[in-house]
């Protein structure tokens, strides 16, 4: 038995996924670095704030640019990234079970092609990882804590986002179903105190100067659902898979309808001037006013912003991790958190270097940079494994024949 399926007959009539390379065997290839384990509705947790926690500020100022009046649409063009990106990592999962992508694809294409496949994602891992924190420490000093430095900000989250990894898949699923509870609860809860202050006027002139600034403008939002890619790195980790397509689209559908719904919102609210603010949804939330007694509702956005990123940074530090002991052939991922997060932090410094800020990282180029990481170079292993496996199924019918 390898990676949990049965060798039978000979080499010719083996099923391809099940024909690892010799180079690949006994490296660690086939083990996983942490043996805890979830389920597919904690795994929904995880990616949910995963995606949203920081396009729900930023994606209405981009796409608001592109598209004007059109920009409630772009996620819903923008979501057949993340369906892509669904398929592909669930269609490896069952080609390769127990391997996350990093493992897979030394299976794929061959060790040395494997290893500079995973290689990519170490160097993009921590790029990523510290634009979030960057964002969020920009994002609360701006807000909140203008007098706190912004390395206290950035650090205190990553200290406690990396015990949290420290501790185990377990535990951010569980700390992610927690969380996650609470930001839904209220971001709903912002939704239903601004209903008031809606102007749906706003969606007129409806598609304008046609379907090409929408498609523009959906380049914003595809880049954070190709981060969808994460269920490649966290699949062997799910106990159970009976229902995983299912969770999973489920899980789309509400990425996409907050998405859509906070367009809406901050459309309906700020017009045309949406995309003169780094963070549209702060600005609407402060539009809040019930009586006299209810206001600054903006400190709401705040620890929805706290609660998604805590999660965010959490699974994408704990993806570095792991997938830094699996290139590397470490059976513990622990002893690399520490010195990763502090590299995370290091890129977090050095993303940004000018004053421009975060938002020159959100530009169209970026947005390419990030598809094509995470959606097109697993989309080439995927099709590597596809021909492989029809490439053995010929040779098979044609032996038989």
């Amino acid at each position: 038995m390898y990676g949990g399926v049965h060798l039978q007959g000979t080499n010719r009539t083996r099923p391809i996924y099940t024909q690892a390379t010799n180079a690949t065997k006994g490296a660690g290839s086939h083990m996983l670095t942490d043996k805890g384990k979830i389920s597919e509705t904690q795994l929904a947790f995880m990616v949910f704030p995963a995606i949203l926690a920081t396009a729900i500020l930023s994606v209405p100022g981009i796409t608001m640019h592109y598209a004007g009046h059109d920009m409630w649409m772009t996620p819903i063009l923008g979501s057949l990234v993340g369906l892509a990106a669904i398929g592909i990592s669930i269609g490896l999962d069952r080609m390769y079970p127990g391997k996350t992508l990093i493992q897979s694809s030394v299976s794929i294409v061959g060790r040395i092609p494997g290893k500079l496949f995973g290689l990519i994602y170490i160097a993009f891992l921590p790029h990523l990882t510290g634009l979030i924190i960057r964002e969020y420490g920009e994002f609360i000093v701006n807000n909140a804590l203008p007098s706190t430095p912004l390395f206290v900000v950035m650090g205190t989250m990553v200290v406690v986002c990396a015990i949290n990894v420290r501790l185990g898949i377990e535990v951010v699923g569980r700390t992610s179903q927690v969380f996650v509870t609470l930001l839904i609860v209220l971001l709903a809860l912002i939704f239903i105190l601004l209903i008031g202050e809606l102007n749906p006027a706003e969606l007129f002139p409806f598609m304008e100067k046609g379907p090409i600034p929408i498609i523009t403008g959906a380049a914003a939002p595809a880049a954070w659902f190709s981060e969808y890619i994460v269920l490649a790195f966290l699949l062997p980790y799910v106990n159970q898979k009976k229902r995983t397509t299912r969770v999973m689209l489920g899980s789309l559908v509400l990425t996409t309808t907050a998405m859509t719904v906070t367009n809406l919102f901050c459309l309906f609210l700020i017009g045309d001037l949406t995309d003169t603010f780094v963070f549209p949804v702060m600005i609407a939330a402060r539009y809040i006013t019930i009586a006299d007694f209810l206001q600054h509702i903006e400190s709401l956005i705040i620890a929805v912003w706290i609660f998604g990123i805590f999660v965010k940074i959490s699974v994408f530090l704990y993806i570095f991790a792991t997938s830094t002991a699996e290139w590397f052939g470490l059976k513990d991922y622990k002893p690399v958190v520490v010195p990763l997060s502090f590299l995370c932090m290091v890129f977090a410094y050095w993303v940004v270097s000018g004053g421009s800020g975060i938002s020159s990282l959100v530009s169209a180029s970026a947005n390419l940079y990030t598809i094509s990481i995470l959606l097109i170079l697993p989309a080439m292993i995927y099709g590597v494994a596809w021909l492989k496996k029809g490439w053995a199924h010929f040779r098979k019918n044609r032996a038989n024949t």
